[in-house]
């Protein structure tokens, strides 16, 4: 929780980042109440935007795979006593449209970044009986969004002379720090993983991973048009997006890295990549699905007992 304070801290003490969300641009799904919403005499209803959800479910599904959490595991647990402590850095390759990433910087016209950072730290403590807890704490660069994040692993083979680690892990993230949307995600995997001695000095494990990942969102009120305001109707220019559901916004999800460790120092790297194809929730019948495909890239320093 200590760890969780500090990046609120520091990340609330930079007000309106590059990265920083500015919803409202990516248009309003519904029918507004107003056109100009200024107050102004005879002001007629402004009809929806037409694909405004579609990008709202980009932008959500994409930030959402984004920050699922790189705890970079090999299958087998710390056992009850251990414990692994971790600083790592996600690279995320960003393909998304122009107008779908409605930030302070690209104002949904310019250019989405080709690549988004993403530090974080990570804990594992091992419970016995082959059970392994995990925290971790991540934050997008140039933003002021922070990602909590948990797992439970259950390591269903592991310490077998000449065979591989196997283990189930369930996780979930919440994702704070933006005013207007509201984004979690939770999904499950097996991990598979072998330990190798090196030169008597290390222990090398590459590992590999492959389970499912769910987006869920929301928004809240979003004021449509931020330059103006109806006195005698304040609300009229606002309006919520459709909630997107994480059971009908799923994502295969697969991953493959290697560890090394000697002594108590650990290094990692691992690549993954998250995709799948699902249905606009509320969009109009005729509305295609959408595609969201995903690389993200990290490396890890850290501790273990």
């Amino acid at each position: 929780m200590r760890l969780a304070a500090l990046f609120l801290l520091l990340t609330g003490a930079a007000h309106a980042a590059a990265n920083d969300l500015e919803i409202w641009r990516l248009g309003h799904p519904d029918t507004l109440a107003c056109s100009l919403c200024d107050g102004s005499a005879g002001d007629v209803p402004e009809a929806g935007s037409p694909g405004a959800q579609a990008r709202f479910h980009r932008l959500a599904s994409t930030l959402g795979l984004a920050f699922v959490p790189p705890f970079e595991d090999a299958a087998a647990t710390t056992g009850q006593s251990g414990f692994e402590f971790g600083i790592s850095s996600s690279q995320v390759v960003l393909r998304i449209p122009a107008d779908a990433w409605p930030t302070m910087e690209t104002q949904a016209s310019g250019a989405p970044p080709g690549v988004l950072i993403l530090p974080a730290v990570t804990l594992r403590k091992g419970l016995g009986g082959s059970l392994e807890l995990g925290a971790g704490v991540q934050w997008l660069a140039n933003s002021q969004m922070v990602a909590l994040s948990a797992q439970l692993r259950w390591a269903v083979v592991e310490g077998i002379e000449n065979a591989p680690d196997l283990a189930l892990r369930a996780w979930g993230t919440r994702v704070l720090g933006s005013r207007e949307l509201d984004l979690g995600a939770a999904g499950a995997d097996a991990l598979v993983s072998k330990s190798f001695g090196l030169f008597g000095m290390m222990k090398v494990q590459p590992y590999g991973s492959f389970g499912l990942a769910m987006v869920n969102a929301f928004s809240t009120m979003v004021d449509f048009k931020p330059t103006a305001q109806d006195p005698s109707r304040p609300t009229a220019d606002e309006q919520m997006f459709h909630p997107i559901s994480m059971y009908n916004n799923r994502y295969w999800r697969a991953g493959a890295g290697l560890r090394v460790i000697s002594g108590p120092l650990l290094l990692a790297v691992e690549g993954t990549l998250a995709w799948g194809k699902n249905a606009i929730q509320d969009a109009p019948t005729t509305a295609p699905d959408n595609f969201v495909r995903l690389w993200s890239f990290a490396g890890r320093i850290g501790v273990s007992f």
